[in-house]
């Protein structure tokens, strides 16, 4: 009789103990899977969220700051060798060797204009960059300017002049349309009137000046630090600044997560170990008379560790697929309810692969020690139990 028709009649005989064996296994896989896979999720979900509703770096002009006291006082500042930037200059920053990880380049013109009496801040954007980098933007009536002539208002700028949509407003002689006003959102852009770009500079006598940049950039495969460098050497009059909070708060949640995740993981396979080699151990005490007769007959050690071995590889080959299909779909339905994440789980031929493997091994070590205690067994126990 060949060794696997032995190994194929074991586990005919006792299914029982082989399903525990297979079900332990799985449970143990499944959770790897599942946390593996939901970590990761989170990790892209979580990149393109922040590439998408933000900027990554700000923009500013170069200029040097002298502080001025009196008599032990801070009264201020002056500054001095104020540096300009302009529209040739933002055009410079998609010629960077990273560019490919632009997505948004959002320059904006700022300055004061008085209107129907009060102080106002207006703000020149090239409305289709400037909308799709503020997603939290909520035009809460109106609609988006459609031309040069139109205008959005900051919440609390539309109270304090008391315009709405439609309505007319005078910008040192120059005539716009309120198009929409925007819902407030609890920051200086409440304050602010925003018109196109051109307009501004016109309005501003700054034709082609720019006050800063906003740049959004798709960084999966780099690290930011590398792209504000690029800019930095592209743009020596222009001090580039990466908006580090957002990418230090993603990183902290995403460890966290991937520390619970590596300590449940490693607790539930040191579990799997521990029931696997109980499970084999118990067997093998179990079947001390017939592993005695097989030694009587004519097999040798190496075939005995050989079967148990068989037998807990089948096991852990099955275990590795079934943990892997119940943490693949467990995956996909806990991830949107769990954490929210709206990145698909996919399958993975490599999780797959690795899933079976680490089953097998798991089992394999796990049993080994048994195996060897049963490889052991003296074929005279079996003879006086005869």
């Amino acid at each position: 009789m060949k060794l696997r028709h032995i190994t194929w009649k074991n586990i005919k005989e006792h299914p029982s103990k082989v399903a525990l064996l297979i079900v332990s296994l799985a449970i143990g896989v499944a959770t790897v899977v599942i946390l593996f896979s939901i970590s990761r999720a989170m990790f892209i979900d979580l990149q393109d969220k922040i590439d998408e509703y933000g900027a990554n770096m700000v923009v500013v002009p170069n200029s040097k700051t002298l502080p001025l006291t009196y008599a032990g006082v801070t009264v201020g500042g002056l500054q001095y060798e104020s540096a300009t930037l302009t529209e040739a200059d933002v055009a410079k920053i998609r010629t960077i060797e990273n560019r490919a990880n632009i997505n948004v380049v959002a320059p904006k013109l700022l300055g004061i204009v008085s209107i129907k009496g009060h102080k106002s801040v207006i703000a020149g954007v090239h409305f289709a960059d400037e909308l799709k980098i503020k997603k939290w933007w909520n035009i809460k009536s109106g609609i988006r300017p459609g031309g040069n002539r139109e205008l959005l208002l900051g919440g609390k700028a539309a109270q304090v002049l008391g315009l709405g949509v439609g309505d007319s407003v005078d910008i040192q002689g120059e005539s716009f349309k309120v198009a929409g006003v925007l819902s407030r959102v609890g920051t200086q852009e409440d304050e602010l009137i925003y018109l196109d770009l051109k307009q501004a500079q016109t309005i501003l006598n700054r034709p082609g000046e720019v006050s800063l940049v906003e740049v959004s950039a798709w960084c999966k495969n780099c690290p930011i630090a590398d792209i504000v460098e690029q800019i930095s050497a592209k743009l020596p009059n222009a001090n580039v600044s990466a908006v580090r909070q957002a990418a230090e708060a993603r990183d902290l949640v995403i460890n966290h997560f991937i520390l619970f995740s590596a300590i449940l993981s490693a607790t539930m396979v040191a579990v799997a170990i521990l029931i696997v080699f109980t499970n084999v151990l118990s067997s093998v005490r179990e079947r001390r008379r017939e592993i005695g007769i097989f030694r009587a007959v004519g097999y040798r050690k190496s075939h005995i560790l050989k079967v148990v071995l068989l037998e807990t590889g089948v096991a852990g080959i099955l275990a590795g697929l079934v943990g892997y299909l119940a943490g693949f779909f467990g995956a996909s339905a806990i991830a949107p309810l769990a954490v929210g994440i709206d990145v698909g789980i996919k399958f993975d031929p490599v999780l797959a692969g690795a899933s079976v493997g680490g089953a097998v091994l798991i089992a394999l070590l796990a049993s080994l020690y048994p195996a060897i205690l049963a490889s052991r067994l003296n074929p005279a126990e079996a003879i006086n139990a005869l």
